[in-house]
């Protein structure tokens, strides 16, 4: 019987998918949504190619008033959302020949439907604008994929391993693909980066949504970018142009759904909601003077800069090459110290053998978020397993950052904005987004989203890679590397911020039972947490600590316990049901560590 109900189960499984995925555009059929894209799109070209350099803003950045040492690199840091928004937008108007933009996650909010009148706006004046983004939940809709396809020819658009032949997958099609598709379900294209006329970069940790720009009511990441200007430019561009030819990415004419839309001529361009609130964005961009003194205040000049990257198909990569081998190459070498900002921090096998054979001396600091500040509380619940291991047997200093620190004003610069702006009513809608965990607030929640690593106070990671076993085995990354002492201060100076005591908690270890009860209960814990279901055992090992405000992390030793006031291992969490759901997994779902 029990069988009998599963070959069944398969079947239905089955029939289901193969009525979703049907088959692709026939030829004849390909050839047609080519047409239908041509007929729709704009190809008048409003600025003569003899006149490019009028038609585009005139940058400071392409007069080299600002740095930019030939042959060497300017690095400016882009560490507030508004400064890397109204960037975006100043290197999107003074670009002359070609922008290439890649990246996860592409939402048409007010940032992102700004952004993409930018961009049209510069294939309008004759510039090459490719746009390549994940092919799952980077654009919301096949109307909007649709739309940006037909707008102009110079404009073109590709979509990562898009599954079911479609650009967009209805909630149905997504649980039918874990089914049918689960490997090509979890490896994405993670990688960020925006380059203008191979001479300007801007990579990080950002996707193109309201909450990485200081312009989502309800949740604020504390993001991390560079702007770097000089030759590696152009080996970003290279391996962007590798991405962009790979059989993975597809132009989305030669899709079920965007035929559909081309057919039924359901294209309708997105529009900025509220003008009001990026009007500052739009201003910045074209001020001269803002673009000087913020390359003066938070800009370096190097030599040399490193760009790594994964390729497109990353299901054959070795384990010595590509991203995740470089960032455990450079962590390796650490003499005394590693500093890391990363929003999940879930230890794979080799993260974790890694950190265990650092000399004894380094010091590993490590800023993450609490569940009450996190997006993704399945990753967290898994993590929660880790947290005794990191910080006794792998000798890792963890904050974990609040919803509502101390310093939000100093690190959103439009907090009080954004509180008005919520009682106004205005909001961000998202895709999947998780109820806040800490309730209704007037202002955003806050958490961190930058992927930085420190080390030895010289060498500084900026990349896409979340030091998980996601970003390791599945996601493809990027990143850049930088060797400069003062670089690296600022960068630590960022991540020293975010774990202030009024910013952050600290993961310690719970206070002692009585010798054997104590040595027991650590000995059944342990064999637990490493079981790949049921933890069996009740008892957890640590608990969060709020800091004194006299403490300035990271620790010089061990902290005395008694000094700090302990909080639980859920603080600022107010909603039973997260605490519940965050308990089970971490009880029950040990197994799917491999895909946080």
């Amino acid at each position: 019987m029990a069988d009998r109900f599963s070959h069944r189960h398969w079947l239905l499984a089955l029939i289901a998918v193969a009525s979703i995925a049907g088959c692709g555009l026939s030829p004849h059929r390909q050839d047609l949504a080519e047409q239908l894209l041509a007929e729709q799109r704009d190809d008048r070209i409003t600025c003569p190619a003899h006149r490019q350099d009028r038609c585009a803003l005139e940058s400071p950045l392409h007069s080299g008033a600002v740095g930019n040492p030939a042959p060497g690199h300017r690095v400016v840091l882009l560490d507030q959302g508004t400064d890397a928004l109204s960037m975006r937008i100043h290197l999107v108007r003074a670009a002359r020949e070609q922008i290439v933009l890649m990246n996860y996650l592409f939402l048409p909010d007010d940032s992102g439907a700004l952004l993409l009148d930018e961009l049209a706006a510069a294939a309008r004046r004759g510039v090459s604008v490719r746009v390549l983004v994940d092919g799952l939940f980077a654009l919301p809709g096949s109307d909007l994929v649709s739309a940006i396809a037909a707008r102009h020819e110079m404009l073109e658009l590709k979509l990562y391993d898009p599954l079911f032949e479609r650009a967009h997958l209805s909630d149905f099609q997504l649980l039918t693909s874990v089914a049918c598709c689960f490997g090509r379900l979890n490896r994405r294209m993670h990688s960020k980066m925006m380059v203008v006329d191979g001479r300007h970069a801007i990579h990080g940790g950002r996707n193109q949504s309201d909450r990485y720009f200081d312009l989502d009511t309800r949740m604020s990441f504390i993001d991390f970018e560079v702007l770097v200007s000089g030759p590696v430019a152009a080996r970003m561009v290279e391996d962007f142009d590798r991405y962009w030819a790979h059989s993975l990415s597809r132009r989305p004419e030669h899709l079920v759904d965007i035929y559909r839309s081309l057919k039924n001529g359901t294209v309708a361009w997105p529009l900025v909601q509220h003008p009001e609130r990026v009007g500052w964005a739009e201003a910045q961009a074209e001020d001269s003077q803002w673009i000087s003194e913020l390359s003066e205040e938070r800009g370096f000049n190097l030599a040399e800069v490193e760009y790594f990257s994964d390729p497109p198909d990353k299901r054959r990569l070795a384990q010595d090459k590509g991203a995740t081998a470089r960032i455990h190459e450079l962590i390796k070498s650490a003499g005394h110290s590693v500093w890391i900002q990363t929003p999940y921090l879930v230890f794979s096998p080799r993260l974790a053998r890694l950190l265990d054979n650092l000399d004894p001396q380094v010091k590993v600091v490590v800023s993450t978020n609490s569940l009450a500040a996190t997006d993704a509380f399945p990753v967290y619940a898994i993590s929660r397993r880790q947290r005794y291991r990191a910080v006794t047997g792998l000798g890792l200093e963890v904050y974990e950052f609040k919803p509502f620190p101390a310093d939000k004003q100093r690190l959103v610069s439009r907090y009080s904005a954004l509180i008005e702006e919520r009682a106004a009513g205005i909001s961000s809608p998202m895709r999947g987004d998780p109820v806040s965990a800490t309730g209704d607030t007037p202002g955003p929640r806050l958490a961190v989203h930058a992927k930085l690593v420190v080390i030895d106070d010289e060498i500084v990671i900026v990349t896409s890679h979340n030091f998980d076993p996601r970003s390791e085995n599945l996601n493809t990354e990027n990143g850049l590397v930088f060797r400069d002492p003062a670089l690296a201060a600022a960068v630590q100076n960022y991540i020293r911020i975010a774990i202030q005591p009024g910013n952050a908690w600290l993961v310690a270890p719970r206070a002692p039972l009585p010798p054997l009860i104590d040595e027991f209960n650590r000995g059944m814990a342990g064999l637990s947490r490493r079981l790949p279901t049921l933890d069996f055992w009740p008892f957890w090992l640590t608990q969060n600590y709020i800091q004194p405000q006299q403490a300035e992390p990271p620790l010089k030793s061990e902290p005395a316990l008694e000094d700090y006031q302990a909080v639980g291992d859920m603080p600022g969490v107010v909603r039973y049901q997260r605490r519940f759901m965050t308990a089970l997994i971490s009880r029950l779902f040990g197994f799917l560590r491999t895909i946080m």
